[in-house]
């Protein structure tokens, strides 16, 4: 999420903060079909995209903490950096652990940005920070520990946690949307949350702050597309008509080799205004589903697309979401699991789905089980 997204109110926050899941003891079993949700792990601090690596074990990308933020030089005072407070957990049966921790965080007006999405293949792990959304130009004037923010980074597992230390720069799409703006909005704003491996050293990435989608690694940094903005709709707050922004969240490669996009939409979040857009490798671009609302992420289970709607209404009201079953070409889609506490994620293995909750809240996210039989 970005300034696109703007912020999320306080007592927003605190509404979402409250799950709507018992998740005392993470069970081993799987769910049997049609049963509520499963606790699958807990005590994560934002908690945003989710993947499966080797082993079946899950990786989940944690944002990390606003507890003692700092001002950015020659940035406005709602931007602020947080320390190295963002990490990575692993997941595997009942047990969960960090395997990677202080990774740079920031916050702008309460949403806490950075560690955003995880890929691990073999012992490779491969992370995703983003910011610094409209604080872009300014990362310069910070300290050195700030460098990763706005950043993709790959780096070795260890039995013990490695840390942001211990990962090497793999694209640095801060850089590239200040470069480049493909957008051409003022000022420049990054904030990359989702991507996919295409191999071992090259990625597709979502920049929901420049409103692309990129293609980064060794073949070098390219923009394959540029979303445009939604229809105008009405100001919430006072008279005349807002066109939301873009705000890509992530990106998936499709049994059909076409990358797929989800979208949030900017501020004022329309109820049904979000699509997944369908983008071939030369960047050609069209809508694949439609009606939707303020989606942050995709998966594949064989030729069914699955999406989380991190708030299935009004965004005001608090982010009460789901998982949705998609319908190619169609504007209703199958609710999977309702009734979410602000979900983010989701990564399939076999039968289930496992979705983070509580992606807006410092200690207590969890990654819950849906079973999809």
């Amino acid at each position: 999420m970005s300034r696109r997204l703007r912020s999320i109110p306080a007592a927003v926050t605190a509404i979402v903060g409250l799950s709507l899941f018992v998740v005392a003891v993470p069970p081993a079993n799987a769910a049997p079909p049609g049963s509520d949700p499963v606790p699958v792990a807990t005590g994560l601090n934002n908690p945003r995209q989710i993947s499966v690596g080797p082993g079946q074990r899950l990786y989940v990308a944690e944002a990390g903490t606003a507890d003692s933020c700092g001002p950015i030089p020659g940035a406005p005072a709602e931007f602020q950096v947080c320390g190295l407070t963002g990490s990575v957990t692993e997941v595997s049966g009942s047990d969960q652990r960090r395997v990677v921790t202080g990774l740079p965080a920031m916050n702008f007006n309460g949403e806490v940005i950075g560690t955003s999405d995880v890929d691990v293949r073999g012992n490779t792990i491969t992370v995703l920070i983003g910011g610094l959304s409209g604080a872009a130009i300014a990362r310069d004037a910070l300290p050195a520990q700030y460098a990763a923010l706005g950043t993709l980074r790959t780096g070795r597992l260890q039995s013990a946690p490695i840390t942001g230390a211990d990962l090497a720069l793999a694209a640095d799409l801060n850089a590239y949307e200040v470069a480049n703006n493909p957008d051409g909005n003022v000022p420049p704003d990054s904030n990359a949350v989702g991507f996919t491996a295409l191999n071992s050293k090259n990625w597709a990435v979502t920049d929901a702050g420049a409103n692309d989608l990129l293609t980064v690694g060794t073949r070098g940094e390219s923009t394959v597309a540029v979303f445009p903005d939604g229809p105008p709709v009405p100001n919430p707050f006072g008279p005349g008509l807002i066109a939301p922004q873009a705000v890509p969240t992530d990106v998936v490669v499709g049994p059909d080799g076409a990358y797929y996009v989800s979208q949030l939409t900017g501020f004022p979040f329309p109820t049904g205004g979000s699509t997944i857009w369908r983008v071939t490798a030369d960047g050609q671009v069209s809508a694949y589903a439609t009606g939707l609302t303020m989606v942050t992420s995709l998966a594949w289970r064989g030729n069914t697309l699955y999406a989380v709607q991190l708030d299935d209404a009004n965004f005001f009201d608090g982010h009460v979401g789901s998982l949705r079953k998609i319908t190619a070409g169609g504007s209703v889609h199958e609710a999977v699991a309702a009734n979410l506490s602000a979900p983010y994620g989701v990564a399939i293995r076999g039968n289930s789905a496992f979705l983070t909750i509580d992606s807006v809240s410092a200690g207590d996210g969890s990654v819950i089980r849906v079973d999809l039989r």
